[in-house]
């Protein structure tokens, strides 16, 4: 008996604290400061396995989501943006994915040219300056180079953080931040063209705003599958759309676990109180 009363204790405060999570970043919100490794993946292997890598996060990427949390233009959680950071290439700045997927933001080529559009939007423009200044290889913008191809170029030097955005782990980092920002307002307001917010509020909350955890949810997903793959399941299955990730097909595993590690993640970055 007493065994089940600790698991019930224990099952509920890793309920509570799943619903403390933050999406949008409190004043002075800080990264709390965890051992490398307590962030594992799914099979309990650590997930930044190279120390170089977790320090680049640490030292270099930390700071600055803390600084943009600070931003009332963006507010994203620090722990949660470097929880998705940490999902999406373990702190490999020169990460290259199948799709291909870049860099320590893992976006690709058709993301950035999402974003550049996205920007045009009256209530973004003041991104676009520094978005339109970053620099971009034609190698990787140009034309649709595969993941072969991308390693071929980096191994080369042809293409370098200097000469591509997406390897270089502070810009990568900032346009993650703008990536997620974007993403939240097709959900969370009302200018978007088809209507996307009251759609949002009404599936999934009665009409009410949306939750930090929900917003959580629905933002990594689009992150991770694209906002169009959501959007259906929203529609089909309401509230519990994340109960059919599965839909998804074969990209239905991996985006259950994309989803489950970075809630994971998020609780341990955002838990613990900060020690630097």
């Amino acid at each position: 008996m007493k065994r089940l009363i600790l698991a019930a204790l224990i099952l509920c405060a890793g309920a509570a604290r799943a619903q403390a999570l933050r999406f949008h970043a409190s004043d002075s919100e800080r990264v709390a400061e965890v051992p490398r490794d307590s962030v594992r993946n799914a099979n309990g292997s650590v997930r930044v396995w190279s120390a170089g890598n977790w320090e680049l996060l640490m030292r270099r990427i930390v700071p600055l989501a803390e600084r943009w949390g600070r931003d009332e233009r963006l507010r994203i959680a620090p722990g949660y943006l470097v929880a998705l950071l940490v999902k999406e290439s373990a702190g490999d700045s020169l990460a290259v994915s199948a799709a291909p997927a870049l860099g320590l933001a893992q976006l690709t080529a058709r993301t950035d040219a999402d974003l550049r559009l996205m920007v045009t939007e009256w209530h973004f423009q003041w991104m676009a300056p520094e978005v339109d200044g970053w620099p971009r290889s034609s190698l990787i913008h140009g034309r649709a180079a595969s993941a072969a191809q991308v390693d071929s170029l980096l191994r080369a030097g042809v293409v370098t953080a200097r000469t591509e955005y997406l390897f270089d782990p502070e810009r990568a980092a900032r346009a993650a931040v703008f990536w997620v920002r974007l993403l939240e307002n097709k959900w969370a307001t009302d200018f978007w063209p088809g209507g996307d917010g009251p759609f949002a509020r009404r599936t999934l909350s009665g009409g009410a705003p949306l939750t930090e955890a929900q917003l959580i949810d629905l933002v990594t997903v689009c992150y991770n599958r694209g906002y169009i793959r959501v959007h259906e399941l929203v529609a089909r299955h309401g509230p519990a759309w994340t109960e059919h990730l599965d839909e998804l097909g074969a990209d239905g595993a991996e985006a259950r676990d994309y989803l489950e590690r970075v809630r994971a993640y998020t609780a341990l970055f955002e838990g613990a109180s900060p020690t630097r």
